[in-house]
């Protein structure tokens, strides 16, 4: 009997440690994920680089393993979906030091996430943005051109229309959404919007070609054949939790992170950067 119970206790910690290596693993391994999205709108290839919720992590030296892996893919623009920083904290300086280095290898688009938005009365992420090389996006657009081509990018902040802003929703997320969409129309349009789990609802008939999202963290644990386990606002199983999806007809693709926001080690959920080929 005791020796089967011994047994017992060393198969379960043989599996808890093999479990805990597994997470550091997959917690501390970037990985490079790439998608590919047609469209009739453009006749030139571009390709563009997603990162999000870093959320002050570091990847070597002043994050030069996460640069050295970017710069690699040979992006036309970079994107940051936000969540850079941690909303317990008001030291924004890992950001400051990455974002330089990801705009000396080209342009650079930032938005903010919810962490951004909770402490944006503490940091002036406008300044400290801008000035490194990048832009932010904060309910704004701009257009670029790529290889003769032109594509819209948007950055919404927030979604705009939450049911605390009714009746009127006289938010600045709902006028830059009302006239972005409408400029999608003339050209190809990308979206960078934090949170994925409210846009189905205003994405039909959108004109909107692809949304660029982050938030999730993959579902921290991912469960083959089931999907992630959790993630923030969505709750278990949650339906957006990383990789691509159709939102009628816009494509969405959702990143799984770089950072940690819970006392978790992921499993089977590395850390993503996001490689886009429109073709």
């Amino acid at each position: 009997m005791k020796k089967a119970l011994k047994i017992i206790v060393l198969s379960i910690l043989a599996v808890a440690v093999t479990a805990v290596i597994y997470g550091l693993y997959c917690s501390n391994t970037l990985e490079v994920n790439n998608y590919s999205i047609s469209t009739d709108k453009l006749n030139s290839q571009v390709r563009f680089v997603f990162i999000s919720d870093l959320h002050c992590r570091e990847y070597g030296e002043k994050n030069c393993d996460l640069v050295t892996k970017i710069k690699e893919q040979n992006p036309d623009f970079i994107a940051v979906g936000g969540d850079m920083v941690n909303k317990h904290s008001a030291d924004d300086h890992v950001m400051r030091e990455l974002l330089p280095q990801l705009a000396e290898i080209a342009p650079t688009y930032c938005i903010l996430g919810n962490h951004e938005l909770y402490i944006k009365d503490e940091i002036d992420f406008d300044k400290d943005i801008n000035t490194t090389g990048a832009k932010l996006l904060d309910n704004n657009t701009v257009t670029l051109e790529i290889h003769g081509e032109k594509i819209l990018l948007g950055g919404m902040s927030d979604f705009p229309y939450y049911e605390y802003n009714a009746p009127y929703y006289n938010t600045p997320e709902r006028y830059f959404w009302e006239n972005f969409k409408e400029a999608s129309k003339d050209c190809y349009s990308i979206l960078l919007h934090h949170q994925p789990e409210y846009l189905e609802s205003i994405m039909q008939d959108s004109n909107v070609d692809l949304v660029m999202c982050g938030h999730t963290h993959g579902g921290a644990i991912q469960i083959p054949f089931v999907g992630g386990v959790f993630a923030p606002n969505q709750g278990f199983f949650p339906k957006y939790d990383k990789g691509e999806f159709d939102l009628y007809d816009t494509k969405m693709i959702v990143s799984a992170g770089l950072g940690d926001a819970y006392p978790i080690l992921r499993m089977n959920n590395c850390p993503e950067i996001s490689v886009v080929e429109i073709n």
